[in-house]
């Protein structure tokens, strides 16, 4: 295990609506748009680089949470209003770019959405500070599984889904959206970013094995429309009890609690930089 693997982070920005106003349901592109914001400010050059990025972003970002339900398609928040937004980052120095604006010396940091702006009044980092909230580091993850035991009372792995979650299927015969929450999809695609942060090389041995030993055991879950300024987007939330098959499985035991732990900062499937695929144990 390399010495050099990234932090993790989860961080819980508490917001207080400065006034009256609207924003439309499905607001994880103003999110994105002033997270890139932030760090342009702190740091254009890292800004850039995270903007440039194809494909999977270092971070991911939450809806806004505590503004009520929305109505045709719009949130109507009042001043004075306090919710939050959840931003994970997945490295180190990503996450002192980030917070680092938030340490320049204005009493009131804000983030703009749109036209609405939000005074930031907490951001809750260290665990037990919030559910949704903590950190972790790589290595602790790869030696804490390595050294659980007894492994039987780990072959049930539960998930929470917690915003709208997709797979987009890029090399089948028609490129399309997977909206259910199969093993091979949901652990390979974490494995996939297991391997991009630490140089391992898992993804193809846990989709294998997921195909053929993990099964969905129990499921409660719903689908959702996301309407983005250009496109919508259907997902799944719920919750999802995954079953691992067969008694000499040792190694993929671990590795898919391990997989299950990192899916806290990771989340999964696409646009998690934009509010989808927010996943955490139950």
């Amino acid at each position: 295990m390399t010495t050099h693997s990234p932090d993790l982070y989860a961080l819980i920005i508490r917001l207080i609506s400065e006034n009256n106003g609207r924003l439309r349901a499905t607001q994880g592109h103003l999110a994105h748009a002033a997270f890139l914001n932030i760090l342009q400010q702190v740091d254009p050059q890292i800004s850039q680089a995270i903007h440039d990025i194809q494909g999977r972003k270092p971070f991911t970002i939450s809806p806004l949470t505590g503004f009520g339900k929305p109505y045709k398609g719009q949130i109507q928040i009042k001043a004075g209003q306090e919710g939050w937004l959840r931003v994970t980052l997945l490295h180190p120095l990503l996450f002192q770019t980030f917070i680092s604006y938030f340490l320049q010396g204005t009493n009131h940091p804000t983030i703009r959405l749109e036209n609405h702006t939000f005074h930031i009044s907490e951001i809750l980092n260290t665990p037990g500070s919030h559910p949704l909230a903590g950190y972790n580091h790589l290595q602790n993850l790869y030696t804490k599984w390595q050294s659980t035991t007894p492994l039987n009372d780990h072959k049930t792995i539960k998930l929470n889904f917690r915003t709208p979650t997709a797979f987009s299927m890029r090399n089948a015969p028609f490129r399309h959206m997977h909206i259910l929450p199969d093993p091979p999809l949901v652990f390979g695609q974490l494995a996939d970013y297991w391997d991009k942060l630490t140089g391992y090389d898992t993804r193809d041995t846990i989709r294998h094995f997921c195909a053929e030993n993990v099964v969905v055991a129990r499921h409660k879950i719903e689908t959702h429309m996301y309407q983005y300024r250009k496109s919508k987007q259907v997902g799944f939330t719920g919750h999802v009890t995954y079953e691992i098959l067969g008694k000499d499985a040792t190694e993929m035991i671990q590795h898919l609690n391990r997989l299950a732990d990192l899916a806290f900062y990771t989340g999964v499937g696409s646009k998690t930089a934009q509010g989808m695929g927010q996943v955490n144990r139950c």
